[in-house]
């Protein structure tokens, strides 16, 4: 069972499911408003500590609140730094706290809160969004330790399940047919026809794949120029005809109306190859291929409509594993509040109190044993002596730990006090 949390951690967020586009877009942070929005948040005494975890999907606000009305007071905030209506947002906002606030930080760490399920780019956003905010000075003992077993339990999601295994996009799938079609990608001719944003996901891919041989022609030549700024070769538009032949595998990404080759070019080029086959990749809507390439003899023809059937599959052996990744990520919640309960003011005075109780006994019965001419009546007095004094010591701390009113400073000098006493291993029921 999970125990509540003392420290209202909140979380206030608006995310793609929730929010129009047209609100998101207004409520971005950008990595120096993110800087800008934190050290105001923290001055104004809204939040003790502060992460935003801002991409285009989501703007999402975590914190310890000072004050019993934080997410209201986190929303204001919000409004007032994007200068936006405060109703305007409200609709669409979102806010958990404690155990909640957790949870949810640890399904978008593992991609089960992302539009594309289990996408890897949200991991190493979770990351950064710490990074920013240490740097900023706006993360302490809580939020760190949070967001650090955040991107732990996103990393264990995607390495003991299949939720962020199996491309879900079509340049994605793509990629992964190539793969199969031929497992030295990295030693492969690559012609990519096009530099729009779908040619550009496919370099990408391709360039972090290890591909060195990439030809890229498109109509605009500066374009094909900025797309192979990081390897490979911008080819002029008139050049397509003679690269077909040097390409293992053909993508065509364009907007054309019409296919750009058909049956007659893709039989030319294998002819020219003396039979070596060619996988050609068909991204373009309308087609970029003549469907009469796929009976040329070594050549191979994937579509659009191909490739997604592939992405279901994908995205459905992807969905086949949310209930593992979720087991997953209840163990690292439990871990979190376990840890998160123990420097809690009870708990942590408990622990303290047992452990000097133990020393002064050990210690009362380790010395009063030399003395065998004390009296029984004196030996009762020595230990109420000892026990008065306990009390005296731990009255300080005690007090130190109850009348904090910064949950933070709270909750890091209870963790101060377990380190120094070496109370990590003690219990703190009574």
């Amino acid at each position: 069972m999970i125990a509540p949390m003392e420290s209202p951690l909140v979380l206030v967020g608006w995310d793609f499911r929730r929010t129009p586009i047209s609100i998101r877009e207004r409520l971005a942070f950008t990595p120096d408003s993110i800087r800008e929005a934190l050290a105001h948040i923290t001055r104004q005494g809204v939040l003790s500590e502060g992460v935003i975890v801002s991409t285009c999907n989501r703007s999402e606000i975590y914190g310890v609140g000072t004050t019993a009305d934080v997410e209201e007071a986190v929303t204001e905030f919000v409004a007032g730094f994007h200068r936006l209506p405060k109703p305007d947002i409200l609709g669409s906002r979102y806010g958990l706290s404690g155990p909640d606030a957790v949870r949810h930080l640890f399904r978008v760490a593992a991609g089960l809160e992302s539009l594309v399920l289990g996408e890897d780019q949200i991991l190493a956003q979770v990351r950064e969004a710490l990074r920013v905010a240490s740097a900023a000075g706006a993360t302490r003992s809580v939020l760190h330790r949070l967001f650090q077993q955040a991107c732990a339990a996103g990393k264990r999601v995607r390495s003991e399940t299949g939720v962020g295994t199996r491309a879900t996009s079509i340049p994605g799938v793509a990629l992964e047919l190539a793969r199969k079609v031929y497992e030295d990608i990295d030693k492969r001719s690559f012609l990519i026809v096009g530099a729009g944003d779908i040619a550009a996901i496919f370099y990408d891919l391709l360039v972090g794949r290890g591909a060195r041989t990439i030809d890229v022609v498109n109509r605009s030549f500066d374009r094909a120029q900025a797309l192979t700024s990081r390897g490979g070769t911008p080819r002029r538009w008139d050049e397509l005809p003679a690269r077909l032949p040097h390409a293992d595998v053909v993508v065509c990404a364009t907007a054309s109306p019409t296919p750009l080759f058909g049956a007659a070019e893709a039989s030319a080029a294998l002819d020219a190859r003396r039979g070596r086959p060619v996988l050609f990749l068909d991204l373009g809507v309308p087609r970029n291929i003549d469907e009469k390439v796929s009976s040329v003899e070594n050549a191979f023809l994937y579509a659009v409509d191909d490739l997604k059937e592939m992405a279901a599959r994908n995205l459905a052996d992807r969905e086949k594993d949310i209930p593992k990744a979720e087991a997953i990520l209840e163990e690292e919640l439990a871990d979190f509040l376990s840890w998160y309960g123990s420097l809690a003011v009870v708990p942590t005075v408990t622990s303290l109190r047992r452990r000097f109780e133990r020393v002064r006994e050990e210690e009362f019965d380790r010395q009063l044993s030399r003395f065998e001419r004390v009296a029984p009546e004196d030996r009762e007095k020595i230990r109420l002596l000892a026990q008065s004094m306990v009390r005296s010591l731990l009255r300080r701390p005690t007090v130190a730990l109850k009348e904090e009113s910064d949950p933070v400073r709270r909750v890091e000098r209870a963790e101060a006090i377990r380190h120094v006493f070496g109370l990590e291993d003690e219990g703190g029921s009574e």
